[in-house]
């Protein structure tokens, strides 16, 4: 049983101080089995030279110009623990974890610079994971969602591939999809898919001019000033259900509940370089029958950010839907994180990070 350092302290200085609705949600309904043809390269989004002294908005690492300029694409992933390993998922620069229904998180991994050929398993949007995918001009891809989704799909006009429709982007697992309750848990894409579904929708390729992540890196690796220690943190989303990170060598190792999150295509647990916890209102939709969320992400909250081993108190804005979520330290300065890939976890402000 890995050991939970307390946090208490912080919690308390913050305290103070995604078509149409006829694609149905059930995905009993869709039953494309066989894995399609992936071609050897993926077509070149941004038909651009590479060059070395381009930086990733995402991670403020080095890469090419195509690879910068190039729309990220956000993947909604099971994280049921039936779902796991998941595949591709240690490519994602960025991943959203949230309660959906039945107290089970999902994530939303926000690819920008990847090339893995397996990426899932895919799962069905809800209204707020729009919200992690506009603010990164990223193409939403899911496998069905929610009514209420596909109506503010529809309304905000997000480019999006639906594996409820898209019999040629999404395929399902053969070792999975005939096991008894495993059907859900296996609905798989990959890079070159999603390109080529790209190309034929003449969804735009490049990113749109002047977006800018709300995030900003140090040069080097660097423990934030008036750091707590925090060499492992867990974040309760629900009774039972939670995620650890272990810090290790500069990087947080991934955990759900105590065991090692893996990405089953590199056999290697996640990691991370910064782990950043947004409180932001969190709550069962009135009268949902089935146990729907709602999230209030525009706005403004409190937050922790855990990196090189220590934690510091935060507050994020975030002006419109499609608007970067700003980070700040409690003083009103920027905050800054190290370089390389983010776990963010989104919890109600009254969650007890430990």
């Amino acid at each position: 049983m890995l050991k939970r350092a307390l946090l208490s302290a912080v919690i308390l200085f913050i305290c103070s101080a995604c078509s149409s609705s006829q694609y149905s949600d059930n995905p009993s309904t869709n039953r494309s089995a066989v894995q399609p043809d992936i071609p050897d390269e993926a077509p070149d989004p941004a038909q651009a030279g590479e060059r070395p002294d381009f930086v990733d908005p995402l991670t403020g690492l080095q890469a090419g110009e195509s690879t910068v300029n190039c729309r990220p694409v956000a993947v909604v992933i099971n994280n049921h623990h039936k779902a796991l390993p998941q595949s591709g998922i240690g490519q994602a620069a960025i991943c959203y974890e949230v309660l959906a229904e039945g107290n089970i998180t999902r994530i939303v991994a926000i690819f920008h610079d990847f090339n893995t050929q397996k990426i899932g398993p895919v799962r069905s949007a809800r209204p707020y994971f729009l919200d992690f995918a506009m603010e990164y001009d990223a193409i939403l891809v899911h496998h069905g969602g929610s009514p209420q989704a596909y109506d503010d799909i529809e309304e905000s006009g997000i480019a999006d591939l639906d594996g409820m429709k898209l019999f040629d982007t999404f395929w399902r697992d053969p070792e999975r999809v005939n096991i008894p309750g495993m059907f859900e848990h296996s609905s798989y894409t990959g890079e070159a898919l999603i390109r080529l579904a790209q190309e034929k929708f003449e969804f735009r390729p490049a990113i749109r001019g002047g977006l800018n992540p709300g995030f900003l890196f140090y040069e080097e690796p660097t423990v934030p000033d008036g750091a707590i220690g925090a060499e492992f943190v867990f974040v309760p989303f629900a009774a039972d259900y939670g995620s650890g990170f272990e810090y290790k060598d500069g990087l947080y190792y991934k955990y759900l509940e105590d065991e090692p999150q893996i990405d089953a295509e590199t056999g290697s647990q996640l990691s991370v370089s910064n782990v950043l916890i947004q409180y932001a209102p969190v709550n069962l939709i009135p009268g949902d029958k089935a146990g729907r969320r709602e999230a209030a992400l525009t706005g403004g909250g409190g937050g922790l950010l855990v990196t090189r081993g220590g934690c510091v108190p935060a507050h994020w804005i975030k002006e419109s839907q499609a608007a970067p979520t700003r980070w700040y330290s409690l003083d009103g300065g920027d905050l800054y994180f190290n370089k390389g890939k983010t776990w963010i976890c989104v919890v109600s402000p009254e969650t007890s990070v430990i």
